[in-house]
């Protein structure tokens, strides 16, 4: 089997859906030697801005001299996106070999479970420093929650995936808070209640995180993540210059990025996303706004779409069957323009585009990450875009 058909057998996990709890990893887990117990594991989760946390959290790690793993999900061109070690991309013939192992313990995981068992082992046998952890939806039953954090991050909290995590933010937020660990300190800046019992439960320092910090990402409320960042270094006792330098150099693609000088992109994919979108949006000088947008068809994308008063409309379709359709979107939004291929909408907005108008890409992590290969030329896999 070579790199392609193992993709192809990994995307089609898929159709063992999402089934939450820790059976089948723990059990998996276990016939490799729980390599997740042995490291020092900072675990990440939030509605909103826990990829940016995670990927702060490495920068400033690895300006320490720390050999840092990083988890995070969904990936946005390249599979391999979400097993990093010190930012280098885990190499095709390790997915193999990983993959093959965790096959051989001959547990029936699904799609997330079997990546999350491919990093923990990854990242043990690689003798990080530090592996930063980001959930991939929830927290309680995660299956990255069968870790031992040292720490714990929630960042923002908002609906989302609320046919799996409640339909109240109480409830989405005792699921968030199930990552709370025994002694482990829990960094956050959401003000709850709901935490504070978790955490004395679990005996768990909380520390309630106010403070902002400077960060080279654009956007205000990335400076609400970069101070969550920062409180975690500053516990770790990492110098404050090298705090600051590691803030000062995050990379972390299709965050209210500009891919040319008129053209923002960004993964914003819930109300929460477009609003802080918005916002930065606000601030910008231009003309005429030109949106493309693309959305899961479980989102509140009447909401979302909301946000964009007066301005150009296109929407598309990203090639993942979770999409939805552009022309029920339509139904919100009358005198938008749809046009399915990513590609096709991304050059037409471009030719109506003046050179002082605005062109915003947004409205879910897959049309980002179409975009982009689409935009680098890069070949996108049949069946690539998966959760």
């Amino acid at each position: 089997m070579n790199y392609e058909e193992m993709l192809d057998w990994l995307y089609g996990l898929r159709r063992f859906g999402i089934k939450p709890g820790f059976e089948r990893i723990s059990e998996a887990m276990e016939k490799l030697g729980n390599p997740q117990d042995k490291l020092k594991v900072i675990h990440v989760t939030g509605t909103n801005g826990k990829g940016s946390v995670c990927a702060m959290l490495e920068s400033i790690l690895r300006k320490n001299g720390c050999r840092v793993g990083m988890f995070t999900s969904p990936h946005l061109v390249d599979f391999r996106e979400r097993l990093q070690v010190n930012r280098e991309l885990i190499c095709k013939e390790e997915v193999m070999r990983i993959v093959n192992k965790i096959k051989g313990t001959g547990v029936e995981l699904t799609f997330f479970e079997l990546t999350t068992a491919m990093a923990f082992l990854y990242f043990y046998e690689q003798k990080v420093d530090y592996a930063v952890i980001e959930v991939g939806m929830g927290g309680r039953l995660d299956a990255t929650n069968i870790c031992k954090p040292v720490s714990t991050v929630i960042t923002s909290i908002s609906l989302d995936h609320t046919q799996w995590l409640g339909d109240t933010l109480d409830k989405i937020i005792r699921e968030k808070a199930g990552i709370i660990k025994e002694k482990a300190p829990l960094f956050t800046c959401v003000d709850s209640n709901i935490i504070r019992n978790v955490c004395t439960e679990k005996n768990s320092p909380l520390f309630l995180v106010k403070d902002k910090a400077n960060t080279n990402m654009n956007g205000f409320f990335q400076r609400s993540n970069a101070g969550l960042a920062a409180a975690v270094a500053n516990y770790m006792k990492i110098p404050n210059g090298v705090i600051q330098n590691g803030l000062l150099s995050v990379n972390w693609p299709a965050r209210l990025e500009f891919i040319e000088k008129n053209i923002l992109l960004d993964c914003a994919h819930n109300p929460e996303g477009i609003e802080k979108l918005t916002e930065f949006v606000n601030t910008l000088n231009y003309d005429k706004l030109i949106v493309i947008f693309g959305v899961m068809k479980d989102k509140n994308y009447q909401e979302m779409l909301s946000k964009f008063p007066n301005c150009k409309i296109i929407l598309t379709k990203p090639k993942i069957d979770r999409s939805a359709d552009p022309v029920d979107l339509k139904n919100f939004c009358n005198d938008a323009v749809v046009i399915e291929d990513v590609g096709v909408a991304y050059e037409q907005a471009k030719k109506i585009v003046n050179k002082n108008d605005l062109i915003v890409i947004c409205g879910s992590c897959y049309l980002a990450g179409e975009l982009l290969a689409y935009k680098n030329k890069i070949p996108i896999h049949p069946i690539m875009f998966i959760q």
